[in-house]
């Protein structure tokens, strides 16, 4: 079954020890895909939320923030199997990104969002494009 756009619902999600648990209420129609030094290498699918679509369950403990560059953007992963859930954006600090593939029961076929490809190596120049296709 494919979601149609205008589909919100309740996702659930983990990092793989499932120390740390969340839920997150939203429309899951656009998945950003960023070519950055750290994304790349995580293998992230972003999804951007407000605070208030977002909920920690449990694991407050078991988070550990990494931070670089700029030091805007928090990454935060699981101190114990070392998966990264979400994170706080450069790009939208006050937002929360969701790494889509810690949800539970998420597959890209199924779903089937747009994928927007970002130039995060090129961030400076990419940035406000990203914000416009996202309506941010």
């Amino acid at each position: 079954m494919v979601m149609s756009e205008q589909e919100s619902r309740i996702w659930y999600g983990s990092c793989h020890c499932g120390q740390v648990k969340f839920t997150v209420i939203t429309v899951l129609d656009k998945v950003v895909q960023c070519n950055c030094s750290i994304c790349s290498k995580k293998g992230v699918l972003h999804h951007r939320v407000k605070p208030e679509q977002f909920q920690l369950l449990q694991g407050q403990e078991a988070l550990q923030l990494y931070q670089f560059d700029t030091k805007e953007a928090k990454h935060w992963f699981c101190r114990h199997c070392g998966i990264h859930p979400f994170s706080n954006p450069r790009a939208a600090p006050d937002m929360i990104s969701i790494n889509v593939c810690c949800l539970d029961d998420f597959e890209l076929d199924m779903v089937k969002p747009e994928v927007i490809p970002f130039d995060g190596r090129n961030w400076e120049a990419a940035v406000a494009k990203l914000n416009q296709q996202l309506n941010f």
